[in-house]
């Protein structure tokens, strides 16, 4: 037994910890990037009305991302645990299905933007300025919906198999060919918001390409393998797939209901202004979200192992690094907003200075959203579906539409910026007890 727990010991380290966590984040920034390279290069490109236009576009991009999310981080989970109780093949069939099940998503919603482009931006708050350049954008990028979605599939399921390194190439092939071809695209060749799209899309064909040669080469200890359809794994996928799911898809839900409630109480600045806030916001969130999905392998094969020693050793690692990034992102928000807000606005522009004091006010949440995704994460590696879903509801719908809708009626404009922050607390209480609840339990088990 002492020998056991020795091995244990050995294997739940830093080295392992940042082998999967570095390509998990660095794969999100690049997810993440996509809209914003593309609004950036725009809005030097074309003008601030088609930034607006991108903008708006990115709660549909959101949407995609999520219902990839959904079905690949529950069978990443799943199939992590299969291998850790060494059982590969029935890991190799749900990945397979789950790649064909990804892929009739992804063109489900390229169907959806060309058969009905009016109604889909009509819902997603196109003005009559916005709405020509957000058709154009959209039926472009959604003609790519099965490379941006299956390639973020595969690039999860390559962790997985024991490749992150994998992921760090295709993700960084898609992020360096973007925004070369962005820049190509839109400010060489003049082809507006359609050359951003096409770039996007382009460049996710890349890693989409990189990651099934690494796949159909047989080197990734998951592989494909068909079999007869056996949907009914869902019903384990999808609850652990939930709390990630709302992450990704309350990036656009907020988003959305940010722009509405600023068009009522702070007018046209400010939803050009929350145009970078929301950038920077994504940026931050894909920073603690990598890192929670570079731990979830590993918590999940020691989970299969029956190693949870590993599991909350792995599980302290993710929260120290988690936190400490989005606090350091915060504190660069206080230091220089001003560099941060003129990578797309001119100094001389009058909503200049109101960025940089809406960007400070709005980057107190980094200082808490660190712990409650990371601690939903963890949740969901421990296959504890609902802990994670619920706080991850709430953060990402509940608490923040109270804090914004609440905030902005008693204080205006200026009441809209710090929501999140109002958000991410009231959601603490919730990811604190939910903890404490989970350690007394584990502590009971281990006694009996």
């Amino acid at each position: 037994m002492k020998q056991k727990g020795t091995k244990l010991k050995k294997s739940w380290t830093v080295r392992e910890f940042l082998r999967f966590v570095v390509p998990s984040v660095a794969s999100m920034f690049v997810f993440s990037t996509y809209s914003i390279v593309d609004g950036i290069f725009v809005a030097h490109g074309v003008g601030e009305l088609a930034l607006g236009a991108v903008n708006l576009c990115t709660p549909f991009l959101n949407a995609m991302f999520a219902v990839a999310v959904l079905l690949s981080v529950g069978t990443s989970t799943v199939c992590a645990i299969h291998i850790g109780r060494g059982e590969p093949e029935k890991a190799n069939r749900i990945f397979t299905q789950n790649a064909f099940v990804v892929g009739g998503c992804a063109l489900l919603l390229t169907l959806l933007v060309h058969l009905f482009p009016n109604a889909v931006v009509e819902l997603l708050g196109a003005t009559d300025g916005t709405r020509a350049y957000m058709i154009s954008y959209l039926q472009i990028v959604s003609s790519f919906a099965i490379f941006f979605m299956v390639s973020y599939c595969f690039e999860v399921l390559v962790k997985t198999g024991g490749h992150p390194s994998v992921s760090v190439l295709g993700v960084s092939t898609c992020c360096i060919t973007n925004i070369v071809l962005d820049y190509v695209f839109v400010i060489k060749l003049h082809m507006g918001v359609e050359g951003a799209a096409l770039a996007t899309g382009i460049a996710q064909a890349m890693s989409f390409i990189i990651f099934l040669t690494h796949f159909l080469r047989g080197r990734s200890s998951i592989k494909f393998r068909l079999s007869r359809p056996f949907l009914g794994i869902y019903r384990r996928i999808l609850p652990l797939g939930l709390s990630e799911f709302s992450s990704e898809f309350a990036l656009g839900f907020t988003t959305f209901l940010f722009n509405r409630v600023i068009r009522t109480y702070i007018g046209e600045m400010g939803i050009v202004s929350y145009s970078l806030i929301s950038y920077v916001n994504t940026l931050v969130l894909m920073l603690v979200v990598g890192t929670t999905q570079g731990m979830q392998p590993l918590v999940s094969l020691n989970l299969g192992r029956g190693d949870r020693l590993a599991c909350r050793g792995y599980f302290r690692y993710a929260l120290v690094g988690g936190v400490a990034a989005a606090t350091a992102c915060f504190a660069v928000c206080q230091a220089f907003p001003e560099a941060i807000v003129s990578l797309l606005f001119e100094r001389s522009s009058a909503t200049f200075p109101y960025t940089v004091e809406a960007l400070r006010a709005f980057s107190y949440t980094f200082l808490i959203l660190g712990f409650n995704v990371l601690s939903a994460g963890y949740f969901t590696a421990m296959e504890i579906p609902f802990p994670a879903m619920t706080i991850a509801l709430s953060r990402g719908f509940v608490t923040v539409t109270i804090a914004l809708i609440g905030l902005s009626s008693l204080f205006g404009g200026a009441g809209v910026w710090y929501a999140p922050v109002a958000s991410e607390g009231l959601c603490l209480f919730l990811t604190v007890a939910f903890l404490a609840l989970y350690r007394k339990r584990a502590a009971l088990v281990a006694q009996n």
